[in-house]
């Protein structure tokens, strides 16, 4: 800093002073173990503190960073309790305990944060200049431009135009306007979320990715989760051919690696603690403050969160969820840790010059709107500091030697709506529980389950295992059952022609000429619904695509199994209000996609009846056929229904916007792209987005 830098933060400096003393003062009288004799000691303190870290910091961070990072950042607490600590002992009258030595310096953080925040005072500016003298300098040859790719994660095309309309995002809206880059939309694959669009985008092939979660019945019934840190290496591995977007860059943040060799913070390469990459953690720790600040950043956004809370419970806004204290831990880990400890890897990389392509998600906007809405007064600051972070990142880029070009793009948007179970006062699991035998038992996924919480505690793997646990699991599942064990247990591998053959079959297929009439024509004779601990059922959520599994057979039962054998079944899901459509495989047809009032036949395009995918984009059939071919399918998927005028879905997760079916906005996210490029042209599915942005990196550095 020079000296007229020195005067012009002066004022910021005596006013973060006084306040800091402040907080010292009061903390005397709220800690029982902390006791600084005059009051002008304070000052005393301040002054100490700031020497203690400038000395020992450093000390620290080479010798204990394995342990901060080791701890996500928490041992920095008692690293600047034990600096705190020793700052004090050198000031005669000055008593710290060990509670005092932890609570001062927290407590001075958030104050410090609060008073940046209404001051409007850009902490991060003092720690870029920890980065920019933490950078060695060399000389080096003139690289070719460099990529930089940033993710919203969630946020659909039509919101952003909002964000940018309401003057929450300028510095978009600025590159749009002066024609730097231009903004164009595009379609997903289904399913549409992280997993499967994140796959094609880093790795150009998201096959077999079914939903968020799937069940694999040949491998014994393992329950699979893309973003879940013990499978994500697995579904990277089936996925990757080692060519993907990063191979000469970095991953930051992300659900796979698309083959970077740095991925720090990436669910795949994260199965083991120990995999953290310390190095590339090394910036966040430059500087004792900016963990604290990011802390403080924290504390605040949990306070924000309840306060949120506490409003939608008042004023009865709904549809609502129940948050609690645990989601707002998780909603701020998302929203300011990760969002700050990535921008802080980014700043670094972009200064050293040495990486050819960079691509980084920002969770903040998906994790605030799954609970809040896709345009609840929640997500709007959400999107304003994410904006806040591009723009940083542009003018890191600006004082960077290496020309970068910067992309910004989403994996997926969001349908709003309020919950199956909301609407209708059962879960699909139960539901479909009610449409089936007695006896039967369920095991069912449908719940809130948070990305961070469900990448580290994810499903259990085997059935026998969730067997086990149904009894503490829920209330609601708890009966002992031989159902089906005793009527189809010799049946497991039978061959079609039995089921033809069968008595049962023979007759509904007498009783109804054709599959249009079995549906129209059948009149519900539903089942009670009964508690029981095993699991023959296996029902799951991913947003407002649902996924049933019958884990008694090893195949996926056919739609003429499925008539013969539950004849209640799919006329119960298709006359379902939440139920736009199903999807199943006929032995003689094919897909079929089946609706209230008619059928698409997916092999031939044949409609019989209406057409039940008519208002879900021009595009569904196409998805549904590329969906029906994958390995896992589940035995029936269930799409909910969409209404075109409110553009609402109903998820059959406790989520209130939700993706992962077809259904509005969850399906159109957008990319922004510097305007000298050259115009992809229509862009369906993740690969599409890869096949460009590959196509662009090649052209900046045509002898890779």
């Amino acid at each position: 800093m020079n000296l007229y830098s020195y005067i012009k933060a002066a004022p910021n400096l005596i006013l973060f002073l006084i306040v800091n003393m402040i907080v010292i003062i009061e903390m005397t009288q709220l800690c029982g173990d902390f006791k600084i004799g005059d009051w002008d000691n304070a000052f005393f303190i301040v002054i100490a503190m700031n020497i203690g870290y400038t000395l020992l910091w450093p000390f620290f961070r080479k010798y204990f960073m394995k342990f901060m990072v080791m701890t996500f950042g928490l041992g920095t607490i008692l690293i600047d309790g034990i600096i705190f600590y020793i700052a004090c002992f050198f000031i005669p009258g000055v008593s710290v305990g060990p509670y005092a030595a932890i609570e001062v310096p927290i407590v001075i953080s958030l104050a410090t944060t609060l008073v940046a925040n209404i001051t409007n005072t850009n902490q991060f500016d003092k720690y870029l200049n920890k980065i920019i003298e933490h950078i060695p300098k060399k000389e080096s040859e003139p690289k070719n431009p460099g990529v930089i790719m940033l993710e919203i994660d969630g946020l659909s095309i039509n919101i952003l135009k909002k964000a940018m309309d309401k003057g929450l995002m300028p510095t978009l809206k600025s590159w749009i306007d002066n024609d730097t880059h231009n903004l164009k939309g595009w379609e997903t694959d289904l399913s549409s979320q992280t997993g499967a669009s994140q796959a094609g985008i880093l790795h150009g092939n998201n096959e077999n990715i079914v939903a968020y979660r799937w069940v694999e019945k040949e491998n014994n019934n393992q329950i699979v989760v893309s973003g879940k840190l013990s499978d994500a290496p697995l579904v990277e591995k089936r996925i990757s051919n080692g060519e993907g977007l990063l191979v000469n860059g970095i991953s930051i943040s992300n659900m796979f690696s698309g083959d970077s060799k740095s991925a720090p913070l990436t669910s795949s390469r994260l199965g083991k603690i120990t995999n953290i990459n310390n190095e590339t953690l090394n910036t966040v720790f430059l500087d004792a403050y900016n963990f604290q600040r990011i802390f403080a950043m924290f504390i605040w956004d949990i306070l924000v969160e309840l306060k949120s809370q506490v409003k939608h419970y008042v004023k009865d806004i709904k549809p609502r969820l129940r948050r609690g204290i645990v989601y707002a831990a998780v909603r701020a880990g998302a929203n300011v840790v990760l969002r700050e400890v990535a921008t802080n890897i980014l700043t670094a990389e972009i200064l050293k010059g040495e990486t050819d392509t960079v691509y980084s998600t920002f969770m903040g906007y998906d994790e605030v709107a799954h609970h809040s809405g896709t345009q609840d007064e929640d997500v709007w600051p959400v999107l304003r500091k994410i904006d806040l972070q591009i723009q940083r990142i542009n003018s890191i880029i600006e004082m960077s030697d290496r020309e970068y070009k910067l992309v910004i793009l989403s994996d997926h948007g969001q349908s709003n709506g309020a919950t199956f179970k909301q609407r209708y006062g059962i879960t699909l699991g139960n539901y479909v529980r009610s449409l089936l035998p007695d006896d039967i038992m369920v095991y069912k996924n449908e719940y809130n389950i948070d990305h961070f919480r469900d990448a580290i505690i994810g499903e259990n793997k085997q059935i026998k295992t969730i067997k086990q646990k149904m009894g503490s699991l829920r209330t609601d599942i708890l009966d002992d059952n031989t159902y089906v064990q005793n009527v189809r247990g010799g049946i497991e591998n039978r061959k079609p022609a039995i089921i033809f053959e069968n008595e049962r079959y023979l007759n509904l297929k007498k009783r109804y000429s054709n599959s249009l009439e079995y549906i129209t024509g059948h009149e519900s004779t539903q089942q009670s619904t009964k508690k029981a601990k095993d699991s023959e059922l296996i029902v799951m959520g991913s947003g407002n695509l649902g996924l049933i599994y019958l884990t008694q057979w090893k195949q996926r039962l056919t739609y003429e199994e499925l008539v013969m054998l539950f004849p209640e079944l799919i006329p119960g899901l298709v006359k379902h209000p939440g139920i736009g459509f199903i999807l199943v495989n006929s032995l003689t047809n094919g897909g079929m996609v089946i609706g209230e009032n008619g059928i698409y036949y997916l092999e031939n395009d044949k409609v019989v009846g209406e057409n039940p995918i008519a208002k879900f984009g021009k595009n569904a059939a196409r998805h549904l056929k590329r969906q029906n071919s994958f390995d896992n399918m589940p035995d029936i998927m269930v799409n909910s229904f969409y209404d075109e005028k409110t553009e609402e879905v109903c998820a059959f997760e406790e989520l209130i916007g939700n993706h992962g079916g077809l259904g509005g906005d969850q399906t159109k996210p957008f990319i922004l792209y510097p305007s000298e490029w050259e115009d992809p042209g229509e862009l369906i599915g993740a690969s599409s987005i890869h096949h460009f942005l590959k196509r662009e990196i090649n052209n900046l550095n045509p002898k890779k």
